[in-house]
């Protein structure tokens, strides 16, 4: 988990049932609501974040992965149009 100052303020708007499920998880956990809710709300996201950084799938996924990428590529006129074009100067 992050340290530092905590200097910025999340505000959420919850249900009666969803602030009850909440308080007594995060009692039982021996959290204040706050410390509850932001180490879940931090793992999720780093969860999400995780999830799309890193590519995971079976072996036959990769060796299909792999066997494609090494195929041929397939010409697309717009993008040999596109790279055609001269540079663009920065002067």
């Amino acid at each position: 988990m992050a340290t530092g100052t905590r200097s910025r303020r999340i505000d959420v708007r919850v249900t009666h049932e969803q602030d009850a499920i909440i308080r007594e998880a995060a009692a039982a956990s021996g959290q204040t609501v706050s410390a509850f809710l932001l180490s879940a709300a931090e793992g999720r996201a780093r969860s999400v974040l995780d999830e799309r950084r890193h590519l995971v799938m079976s072996d036959r996924g990769f060796a299909a992965f792999a066997a494609a990428l090494d195929e041929p590529g397939e010409r697309v006129p717009a993008l040999d149009e596109l790279l055609g074009l001269p540079p663009i100067s920065s002067t």
